[in-house]
This record gives C-alpha cells, structure tokens and sequence, in this order.
C-alpha cells in the first residue's frame, strides 16, 4: 500500500498512481503540530467527541485518524508520499497533555458541553508561518521513526518566480517568504533523516513548460483576486495566479514515483530544469474573442478558467455576453467561480443571471465533492445573482 499525505496535490497524485494500477490510500492533514504531538493514537477524549457531537463535519476531512495516525501502526507501507500542505488555523493545544488539534470553530457553537470542555481544557493559537519547514522537519522525523524501513517521498512546492506572475499564490502561508531557502532545507532533510527524498516540483514544472506553447496562462490560469471598493463601485483589484492546480502534474509526478518504486532514486529527464526566463516578467496575451469562446464552450476547467482569467486583462470591455453563450458547456469549478464572482463585482451586468441560472442546474447536479462543498458553491452562485440584479 502506497500512503499519501497532504492536500489536494497528494490526492491528485495519488489517483493517477490509482490508475497505473497501484493500491493508494489518502489521508488529508490539518498541520504538521498535530501527528508529533501525539503519535500513533488519537487522545481518547477526542475520540470520543467525534462520535459524542458529530465532530465529522467541522473537520473538513482532517480526521482525528489523520491527525495523529496518519499510517496505521499495524500496517507496513511500500511508500509513504508527502506534500507541503497547507495549515487549518486555529488550532486547539490542550493545557495538560500539550496535544494539537484541528477542528472548525464552529464546531464549539454545537454544542454547550464541547464548548465548555474546551475553554476549560484547551486554548486556541495560530502558528507563525515562518516555522512551518522545522515543524514539517519534526513531522516527518517522527514518521521516519515510526516507519525506519519505509522510504519517506517529499513532494516540494513550485517557487515563486517572476513568470508565474502576476505575484504567485500558494495556499500554504508564507511560502512566498519560505521558497527561497526551501530547495537547501528540503535537500538537508534528505541528507540527514532516514531513508528521505525530495521530489522538485520545479525541474517537473520545467519539463511541462518546455513542452507549452502559451506559458503559465495555460498552465495555471486561476487568479486569486482581491477587489477594493468604495461606495458599492470596485476602485481597486489584486490579482495572484494560483500556481497549485497544474493540470499535467499529477500524472507526470505519478510516473516518477513508480519510477523510484522500481529503482530507489529519484530520475529526471534532459528538459527538467528550471528554464532561465523563469526569473523574468511574464508575457501576457489576450486571446481574440474566437479563442474565448473556444476555450470558454471547451467543457474544461483549465480551458474555461484560462478564458476568464483572460477577462482581467481588458477591464475596460464586458465580456459577460461570451459567458452567458458559452453557460450551458462550462463546468463547477470553483476557482472559476472566484473570479465570475469577482467580474461580477466589476461590471454588474444583469445579464449574468442567465448563466448563473443555467449554472445552477449544472452546480446542483454536481455531487463528486460532497454536499459541503456543493452547498458553498450554490451560495455563492446567489451571491453573483444577488450582484448583479440588485
């Protein structure tokens, strides 16, 4: 059994090695504070909160399991894989026996007596960014411990270069600040702990980028936006391409972990390297409008986000009639529907109730990613409509 664990990026990859015929479980992290402090076990009260208050939904699949047990103790993984995952904040540290916890506030609302227990018991706190790779360090110290004989595979985070711009986003706080000195610490860890690789993410990045005709506009086309506004008028906006979601990524990782199954190293093609342009300013291009409706009518994700990333870059025209053409072929996909949101906001164009109303019906009948997630995603197709109708 091959054990992955992480965030999205360790699921990803773990579903394409799924379907090079390899037996995978996943297990998504809440924080690297959390398995050290208590390994092997979940603490016995927590244990039985879970099933006492229906913890199950205020932990957003971070299970007490996964916490603190993240590999079983009777079991004997071929591999375990891990990625730099993003922290939950706050976390829960209890006063007496000093374990972290990860559980959504709002868990504390549900209930009178969780709520009583944890005030008396525990106190809430936010760990500084800039500790995340020591406490990492110890995390996986700790399973190197538990597992001496199992080799340990780290999956290391794109750097922020100049041509991911505009100012790339990771979700893992601080890393625009950590990636610098990374690639040495990560490399010192496989120097110095047992049995412990590190797999770049920035020479396989380099080998897709080698391979693309239109750069990181099509490799990762999400934008994070911030808008600042005044008066209900947007007068300002921040934009930060999320450089998390590579579409290729997983496969190509999944080749190369197989590849270390079968030969106990880490290899990597001619073209994996870190491109030298990487360090200069990105080249940006608007599509014509005959290229955003093909990407737009694609049916894809990355294709549909491309186009609507595409948007910002001409402020000063409203592009929602190429939307409501194309509603009845685009896909849920929220990061999309951050930056539809966001447009929104900009032009207020009543007419984006139509796509809205046609998305609706796609949102609704979209289940793979639970009805937390479905539920969210309809909320903020109101809140457009809500925009733009007011």
């Amino acid at each position: 059994m091959l054990y992955f664990l992480g965030n999205c990026q360790a699921d990803f990859v773990s579903k394409s090695m799924e379907r090079l015929g390899h037996q995978c479980s996943y297990g998504v992290q809440a924080s690297p504070l959390t398995y050290p402090s208590h390994p092997g076990s979940v603490p016995v009260w927590l244990q039985q909160a879970e099933q006492r208050f229906g913890l199950t939904d205020y932990l957003h699949g971070r299970l007490f399991t996964n916490q603190f047990e993240p590999v079983p103790n009777d079991t004997q993984p071929q591999l375990i894989v891990l990625s730099l995952f993003h922290e939950n904040t706050p976390l829960f540290v209890h006063n007496d026996d000093e374990y972290v916890f990860f559980m959504d506030t709002n868990a504390l609302n549900s209930s009178p007596e969780l709520m009583q227990w944890a005030s008396a018991n525990c106190r809430m706190f936010k760990p500084d960014p800039k500790t995340y790779l020591s406490r990492y360090e110890a995390m996986v110290s700790q399973l190197s411990h538990a597992h001496p004989d199992v080799p340990i595979l780290i999956l290391n985070r794109l750097s922020h270069y100049s041509a991911f711009g505009p100012e790339p986003f990771s979700y893992l706080e601080g890393w625009e600040h950590i990636w610098p000195k990374a690639e040495t610490t990560l490399n010192q860890w496989a120097e110095t702990l047992d049995n412990v690789h590190i797999l770049d993410m920035n020479r396989i990045f380099g080998g897709i980028w080698a391979k693309s005709e239109n750069g990181i506009s099509s490799l990762c086309p999400f934008l994070k936006l911030t808008l600042e506004e005044k008066d209900g008028q947007v007068i300002g906006l921040h934009a930060r391409r999320d450089i998390e979601h590579i579409a290729p990524m997983p496969d190509l990782l999944a080749r190369k972990i197989e590849n270390f199954l079968e030969h106990g190293s880490i290899q990597y093609d001619t073209n994996e390297v870190v491109p030298t342009e990487w360090r200069r300013s990105p080249r940006l291009q608007l599509p014509d409008d005959n290229k955003l409706s093909e990407l737009l009518h694609s049916g894809a994700n990355y294709r549909s986000g491309e186009a609507v990333a595409a948007f910002f870059l001409n402020l000063g025209r409203d592009y929602t009639d190429l939307l409501v053409e194309a509603r009845h072929h685009m896909p849920v996909c929220h990061m999309t529907l951050h930056m539809i949101k966001a447009y929104a906001r900009i032009h207020q164009n009543p007419k984006l109730a139509q796509w809205c109303e046609t998305h609706r019906t796609i949102a609704e009948q979209f289940t793979a990613n639970g009805p937390l997630y479905q539920r969210d995603y309809l909320n903020r197709i109101d809140e457009i409509v809500a925009d733009v109708t007011r």
